[in-house]
């Protein structure tokens, strides 16, 4: 097991593979091997992937007070430092997009280019600190993240992903890695997340991105998503029809097409 010291807590990673980096970012409470059916696509045509479990996450250190996604940004781009491997392209996934995002706005010079899936350009509003509350409600509570993973499951994931031996495996390794975590740590990303905001600023970037969604997201929805295509020149937007809003994971083959044709357009193996 890799862990980074950033200065700011320890950061548990993996790197898989070599040649062009590129980094996976997950969502809120994921971990990086989340990634998993995103793997045989990049490992064996000779990109480096590099997973991190984000600050309060997986093996990572939990979080002890509010961290924002800048915070979780600057964590992201010491480990690029420190693994040399940037410039690099990111992929991330909801808090993991808000991640990409950040970080492609404030170190220019390690990004590549950025694939945004299930996220949106900003994380403020009543209605998304009321969510929050509620997040933070179940997850206090004894075996909280285990419960609030129970409870949204059928949000994240579609009908068909669910009642598949997948999706039944994906449900189970998550669950095991979340009843090892601190509620009151995760408590904390969702309180930072309420302060994201990068609208009016991604305007400014001039990098190949590609924006997919997934058609039944109901916590971030496709006009969100396509919110962020529209501040982008010359950016790529696709839905995934069927997906909800862990769309790596329940329509893994149809985003992986769509990772693919986007590397291969501008990021080649050599």
């Amino acid at each position: 097991m890799a862990i980074f010291e950033s200065g700011r807590g320890a950061l548990h990673y993996e790197v898989l593979g070599a040649g062009p980096p590129i980094v996976l970012l997950h969502g809120f409470t994921n971990y990086g091997l989340s990634w998993a059916p995103q793997l045989p696509a990049l490992v064996p045509i000779g990109y480096r992937v590099i997973l991190p479990d984000l600050r309060g996450h997986g093996a990572s250190q939990p979080a002890a007070a509010v961290c924002t996604v800048e915070d979780i940004a600057w964590d992201v781009s010491a480990l690029l430092e420190h693994l040399d491997g940037g410039p690099a392209i990111l992929c991330g996934l909801s808090l993991g997009g808000m991640v990409a995002q950040q970080m492609a706005i404030d170190r220019p010079d390690l990004v590549r280019g950025m694939i945004v899936a299930n996220s949106r350009a900003s994380f403020i509003g009543p209605e998304l600190a009321a969510a929050v509350n509620g997040w933070i409600a179940l997850l206090e509570q004894d075996d909280g993240p285990v419960k609030r993973l129970r409870a949204t499951w059928s949000d994240l994931v579609n009908e068909s992903f669910r009642a598949s031996a997948a999706g039944r495996a994906a449900f189970d390794a998550w669950s095991q890695v979340l009843a090892r975590l601190r509620g009151s740590s995760l408590c904390w990303i969702a309180r930072g997340m309420t302060r994201f905001d990068r609208r009016g600023h991604l305007a400014s970037l001039r990098i190949p991105a590609l924006v997919i969604s997934g058609e039944h997201d109901r916590l971030f929805n496709p006009e969100q998503a396509r919110e962020i295509a529209d501040e982008i020149a010359g950016s790529t937007y696709a839905m995934i029809r069927g997906a909800c809003h862990l769309s790596s994971l329940d329509s893994a083959d149809r985003f992986n097409r769509l990772l693919l044709d986007f590397l291969a357009a501008h990021f080649p193996v050599p």
